[in-house]
């Protein structure tokens, strides 16, 4: 019976504490006209010239359409009824049949005389006016509106509406609700829980409800808030020193996702503006924002808000961290592009803002690789947060606190985020703060015995918008309930630092693995053409700056190329965010991708050229020549085909250097090997016999130097499965558990066409059909490569089909190995626990292997990231094409390679990895005339290591010197000494840096070598003067 009653009381308080609410929300002055304009050149600021049509628009009047910008104006002068309280101005522009569908509520940014304050969207109907506008009186108003690109965009035009709202309801509304709220959070046996609802209620009984609005009225509630502050201070006996939960302010805007880059550049300028008005109205408030990028955008666009951001930081009340340029993903972007993520972005943090940023903040990215906790280390920072992991499919991840073990040891504080999110069972990164929030995030957290101070951010997130002043009231009123969890505003960096204090000498868990992401597995696919643009220009970029590194040592009057390569980079760096290059955002952000990407490739190719043509220029030769550039560290043995179709063998092509082979000498070469056999149904080299069958499919594979059937007995290789292919949600993101029950072989062969057959090389060409796409393959087998590649080239119609090649092989192993950035990783063939079945398919960089004690298979690709081995069946996944949020996602030509390389032993001793990077990274060919007075050598090295374990990732030009940087790690899981890395000349000094440039250490050297030791999946970077 005590709580049917108890129930009923709160009913009672919630429908009044709704009236109160309801009473401040009478609109005491109304703008029912003002003027506009569609402004096609998307202004930033209200700064028109005469020259500019205003167009009067009324109330009840039309306006929208597609990603249009338009102005609204009005001058205003206050009534003089408007004198009292705090007036809050609600701009009434849109109204549409569903104001629950986001994000179609048009986004505005509101000026006042010119200065931006405010803005307003869904979540943030209106703004206080501050006392000098009201004391002003008159003033002029204008908002800059953006309609949006999904949903209902036609809106209906109301004006302006003020709002007399009394300061003391206001209070005690919201601290009512929230001790309200907090009885809702209370066990129903807690002593506080029956004490607070009578402590409320008794408050609530001193209102007069007979003349709302009225002075007696007002009097009233202003006695009642007095009764419930008090009656709160007695509970002060229950109040919770621990849990202690540290509140900060927070907005995640995806650079893309349903909208481009150009409007989350808005979205940055209405949301920062926002902050910074609420900044001044609620003194504790603190807030933190992650990318730089975006930092960069709003110092251009708003100079003057950019200095006030960078006056709120000096003042602590907000706090650029994070690190990275943009909040990355980790999945397929490669190895070096983590780096100089974190390069840009601390750079640009210390010196825009004075900031060291300690903090990798990657609240939403689809899993996390295990190479991060030794890029993060060696980067100069220490802490990694995220939230995401809690959407795992299957298995709830079983820490919250956590040593961090990266693929090298390497060890870094992590923590997840435990918000809760009232309508799901995750945690989010958009919390809002409120009792819910506040005493959920305890009860999600599992390490409760080492740790009793928790981080909850909060605010509108995804789409930008940030805290409203709800959400702050919401913070001064539960500060006063003692019975909540103790909360204080906080800053993020300053957390991680306490946090890490407090758990010194405890027993804390640690995750020796990659936090793999049991969701979204279907981005290591999606949107192709992103993924194979990415890893040309990861190959670009590696060899844009080693070949210009070169040059400026050479010739110290040329001028390395940092500004032009920087700009590549940082749109490199832009389209690695986790909605971006994962293939989950609308088709108008890659059409914009697609435009970046050329500018990218064009830059690259751009600087390539003209440092190859300076250094060719230089070779001396005795006749026409082609220069043949390699740029990874080992010794190639290549197939060179000239214009006119003449092949030859270019053997030791010297690693991180050239080889000038003569024209003439090309034309009179013949391969010493017999000609390679190709007809409709085998192929037969040195190394292989391929039978096919009549469905184009590989029925036998014979590796005549090992004597070995490569393939399981009676299964074919070489299937392209297609699979139905459609999530119960998130069509972009994810391929869902039971894929596999609906697969469909393609089987109809209409072509097949011996292309090429001679001492080199064979080709053999297959055509299939299916539904209305075409798949055309040329598998292609060399006399100088083990390698088996599959020239892929598709014109795909279909929608919701998952495409995969699968090999069943001869092979017995619960493990198989995958490259990550960096490295590698195992992971189980079988299904025996639930972490593995939740592995159907998982993401890696160039290659995957499958071996057992002495043999294996590899499969290498040239820009696909997906693959399952599961048993003895290897598949990588070639195309997805999802039909949301782009709908033509995929449904267009693709080209690609992926290659089967069986081996003897294991993948450690079969140079897996240099074929890997021999198929990625093609010798540059640079044709040369005849030059008998050059000065450079015939065949030349300018670096060279002398083990081929250790890669050689990167070289470049310092970030603020003319040294060299080279940057190398163990790729096999090796403990290596005396290892040498040898320079072309003399060494004048050398030293050992972090991976962004810094903390350098003299190392010795002589004359031109460094020697080092190196630790299993180690990555060194040393700086060197020459």
């Amino acid at each position: 019976m005590l709580e049917k009653l108890q129930s009923i009381t709160k009913n009672k308080l919630a429908n009044g504490l709704w009236s109160i609410k309801k009473n401040e929300e009478v609109s005491l002055y109304q703008v029912q006209e003002m003027y506009y304009f569609e402004d096609h050149e998307r202004k930033f600021k209200p700064d028109f010239d005469d020259s500019i049509k205003w167009g009067k628009i009324t109330s009840g009047q039309r306006w929208g359409g597609y990603d249009k910008i338009f102005w609204f104006k009005a001058e205003i002068t206050l009534p003089e009824h408007l004198q009292e309280g705090r007036i809050f101005l609600v701009p009434s522009l849109a109204k549409t049949s569903n104001l629950d569908v986001v994000p179609n509520y048009p986004e505005s940014l509101l000026f006042i005389d010119g200065i931006a304050l405010q803005g307003i969207d869904k979540y943030h109907k209106g703004i206080f006016l501050a006392q000098k506008w009201i004391e002003k009186r008159s003033f002029s108003i204008y908002i800059r509106s953006w309609t949006g690109l999904r949903g209902e965009l036609d809106y209906t035009f109301f004006g302006l509406e003020f709002f007399d709202v009394n300061p003391v309801a206001q209070k005690y509304y919201f601290l009512a609700k929230n001790v309200l709220d907090t009885i809702e959070e209370l066990d129903k046996n807690d002593i506080a829980n029956s004490r607070l609802l009578n402590i409320l209620n008794d408050s609530y009984k001193k209102i007069n409800f007979a003349y709302p609005r009225s002075q007696e009225y007002y009097d009233s509630i202003d006695e009642a808030l007095t009764c419930l502050q008090e009656g709160l201070g007695k509970l002060n006996f229950l109040k919770r020193e621990i849990p202690r939960v540290i509140v900060t302010g927070h907005s995640h805007i995806d650079m893309a996702w349903l909208w481009r880059v150009l409007h989350t550049r808005e979205k940055a300028q209405r949301t920062f503006a926002t902050v910074l008005n609420l900044m001044e109205e609620y003194p504790e408030y603190t807030f933190i924002h992650s990318s730089p990028c975006l930092y960069k955008y709003f110092k251009k666009d708003y100079p003057e808000l950019y200095e006030k951001v960078k006056e709120k930081i000096k003042e602590g009340k907000w706090e650029a961290t994070g690190g990275m340029w943009v909040e990355s993903d980790s999945n397929i972007s490669p190895a070096e592009f983590l780096i100089r993520q974190i390069l840009f972005g601390k750079r640009f943090l210390r010196e825009e803002f004075g900031v060291d940023s300690k903090v990798v903040w990657l609240p939403d990215a689809f899993g996390y690789t295990y190479s991060l906790p030794q890029i993060i280390k060696k980067s100069g920072m220490k802490y990694f947060a995220t939230t995401k992991i809690s959407w795992n499919e299957i298995n709830r991840f079983p820490f919250d606190t956590f040593w961090w073990k990266g693929i090298d040891g390497t060890e870094i504080l992590a923590h997840f985020i435990t918000t809760p999110d009232e309508n799901n069972y995750f945690y989010t990164y958009n919390g809002m703060l409120e009792p819910f929030t506040v005493q959920g995030i305890w009860d999600n957290y599992k390490q409760k015995d080492i740790n009793e101070e928790l981080l909850l951010v909060f605010g509108w997130g995804d789409g930008g918008g940030g805290p409203t002043f709800e959400m702050l009231e919401n913070y001064e009123a539960m500060k006063q309930i003692p019975v909540l969890n103790d909360i204080e505003m906080g800053s993020v960096e300053k957390y991680f630092e306490r946090l890490e204090k407090r758990i010194q000498n405890e027993n804390v868990p640690v995750w020796d693995d990659e936090l793999y992401f049991e969701l979204h597995r279907g981005t290591y696919t999606s949107q192709a053409f992103i993924k194979r643009d990415n890893r040309k220009s990861e190959v670009l970029y590696h060899n844009a700056e080693f070949i210009n590194s070169v040059a400026k040592s050479l010739f110290d009057d040329y001028e390395y190329p940092k500004d032009s390569l920087n700009e590549g980079w940082e749109l490199l760096l832009l389209n690695q965010f986790h909605d971006i290059l994962p293939g989950s955002s609308i088709r108008e952000v890659y059409e914009d991708a697609r435009k970046d990407f050329e500018k990218i490739k064009g830059i690259a190719n751009n600087e390539i050229q003209k440092a190859i043509s300076l250094i060719s220029n230089h070779i001396k030769t005795q006749e026409d020549s082609v220069v043949l550039f390699n740029t990874t560290n080992f010794e190639r043995e290549e197939l060179i085909e000239l214009e006119n179709g003449k092949k030859a063998i270019i053997k030791g092509i010297p690693p991180l250097g050239y080889k000038t082979v003569s024209l003439s000498e090309i034309e009179e070469s013949n391969s010493e090997n017999e000609k390679i056999k190709v007809s409709r149904d085998i192929i037969e080299n040195k190394f292989y016999i391929i039978e096919f069958n009549e469905r184009g499919q590989i029925k036998r594979l014979y590796d005549k130097e090992n004597q070995r059937e490569v393939l399981e007995e009676g299964k074919c290789g070489n299937v392209l499965q297609a699979f139905e292919d459609r999530p119960y949600f998130f069509d972009a993101w994810d391929i869902s558990p039971y894929f596999n029950e609906k697969m469909k072989e393609v089987t109809d062969l209409v072509e097949v066409e011996v292309e090429e057959s001679d001492n080199y090389r064979g080709i053999l060409k297959f055509t299939w059909k299916f539904y209305e796409s075409k798949i055309e393959q040329r598998v292609i087998v060399y006399n100088h490569s083990r390698r088996i590649d599959f020239d892929t080239k598709i014109d795909w119609k279909e929608k919701q089909i998952l495409l995969k090649a699968a090999f069943p092989v001869n092979i017995r192993s619960t493990k198989a190995t995958y490259n990550i950035q960096f490295g590698n990783i195992e992971r189980s063939t079988t299904n025996n626990t639930s972490y593995d079945i939740a592995k159907f398919e998982v993401p890696a960089q160039k290659w995957a292997d499958l071996s057992e004690g002495n043999y294996g298979v590899s499969i290498l690709n040239d820009c696909k990231y997906g693959y399952d081995i599961k048993d003895n069946i290897m598949r990588i996944t070639l195309l997805r094409s999802p039909v949301d949020p782009d709908e033509t996602a995929d449904r267009t030509e693709h080209r690609f390679v992926y290659s089967l390389l069986p081996h003897y032993k294991t993948w450690r001793e079969a140079q897996v990895i240099e074929e890997a990077y021999k198929l990625n990274y093609p010798v540059i060919v640079e044709k040369t005339d005849m030059n008998k007075k050059g000065k450079l050598p015939n065949s030349f090295s300018f670096f060279k290591i002398s083990d081929s374990d250790i890669i050689v990732e990167t070289i470049k030009k310092a970030e603020d010197d003319n040294s060299i940087i080279i940057r190398v790690y163990e790729s096999k899981g090796n403990r290596k000494q005396g290892v040498s890395l040898t320079f072309y000349k003399n060494i004048k000094n050398a030293w050992e840096t972090n991976l962004i440039e810094e903390e350098g250490k003299q190392i010795s050297f002589e004359d031109n070598k460094i020697v080092f030791n190196i630790n299993p999946y180690e990555i060194k970077t040393f700086k060197v003067d020459l």
